[in-house]
């Protein structure tokens, strides 16, 4: 058999349990992160930006000791009732929503973010274009007395 040397068959179910958890919480810091770009709260954007990378080391720490089960087939892992099974497999499949609605969410917060970010580069660029044209006219009128 292929399983893990030393880790209970629960561990599976726990470990899964643990990622759907996670990510539930990540889902939640993506909405807040879509509402502070919308709010354009910068201070408050950082500060849940730093929260949003600890939950994705948290992430990767789950995902590492998910790796051992990875390539054990279906068949032969071993459950302790088959509510457990079914219950690990309803969480894995929550796990794959949850990570398409946080992709969702980021990518909506990425294209508002740059949407913002080329509203003031057009703002910056109109503020050069007045300071120039102030500047020549300046520079004219004064050439002109």
């Amino acid at each position: 058999m292929n399983r893990p040397p030393s880790s209970p068959p629960e561990s599976f179910a726990s470990l899964m349990k643990a990622m759907e958890s996670l990510l539930e919480r990540l889902r939640s810091v993506s909405k807040r992160q879509l509402q502070f770009v919308q709010d354009d709260d910068e201070a408050s954007l950082e500060r849940l930006l730093g929260h949003k990378l600890k939950l994705f080391d948290e992430r990767e720490r789950i995902a590492r000791r998910l790796d051992p089960y990875r390539n054990i087939p279906e068949e032969e892992r071993r459950w302790n009732s088959e509510t457990e099974k079914k219950e690990t497999e309803a969480a894995r499949a929550h796990c794959e929503q949850l990570l398409a609605e946080i992709l969702h969410l980021d990518e909506q917060s990425l294209q508002l973010k740059s949407e913002q970010m080329e509203a003031v580069k057009d703002q910056l660029r109109r503020i050069n274009q007045g300071s120039r044209l102030h500047a020549a006219y300046s520079k004219q009128k004064k050439s002109s007395y």
